[in-house]
């Protein structure tokens, strides 16, 4: 395939464009027409898990309907006319995690504008090429926030040595400080930096 900006010919290409001239076409710092810009992993194929809740799902991604109870130990989720408590614990989030087929997590890299670009070319160019996981987005200048944010995914949070494998990769590729890695379905329930009394970190390392 050729790519229509240098031209070049490469054996796949996203949006019509190699790897390196879709990074520097999109650069988060200067992109206002999108909120997210995404890379896949075009290396490796990820199955998806089946036989799982798909109503159940579809209730708990709507963000929308959710209710913490008043001392903010549960989130009521309406399921099927009746009215589904779930306890804000590890253990009862990852059931209904499992149940719903909602596993994707993701370790967060927070950069200024001045820092993103070079950051998401790293990490953007690893994924494309086959490391790290399953995808990675990084935030543009559309959400007006003085920090971006990088998110590295993997298929499951419950799969910690593939979770940690991607950690390990992190460093390799210079990124030594501590990170957080947060599963989807907190981000869906709701569970963000104090607002609840579990961690919106899983693992941080």
């Amino acid at each position: 395939m050729k790519c229509k900006i240098c031209e070049k010919d490469f054996s796949r290409t996203l949006k019509g464009m190699c790897i390196t001239c879709y990074i520097d076409n999109y650069l988060p710092s200067k992109t206002k027409n999108m909120w997210w810009i995404r890379v896949p992993n075009a290396a490796k194929k990820y199955v998806k898990k089946r036989g799982f809740d798909k109503e159940l799902a579809s209730i708990i991604t709507s963000q929308k309907i959710h209710v913490m109870d008043k001392d903010k130990n549960a989130m009521i989720i309406p399921v099927k006319d009746k009215m589904l408590s779930v306890p804000l614990t590890l253990e009862s989030i990852d059931n209904l995690a499992e149940k719903a087929g909602i596993l994707v997590g993701k370790w967060l890299i927070y950069r200024s504008k001045l820092e993103i670009d070079s950051v998401w070319k790293v990490v953007a160019e690893a994924t494309w090429n086959g490391q790290l996981g399953k995808s990675a987005k990084v935030s543009t200048l559309k959400h007006k926030k003085s920090q971006f944010v990088v998110c590295v995914y993997t298929p499951s949070y419950l799969d910690f040595e593939d979770v940690k494998r991607v950690r390990d990769d992190l460093r390799v590729l210079g990124f030594n400080k501590k990170l957080c890695y947060k599963p989807d379905i907190y981000t869906y329930l709701g569970i963000y930096y104090k607002t609840t009394p579990l961690s919106s970190c899983r693992y941080r390392m």
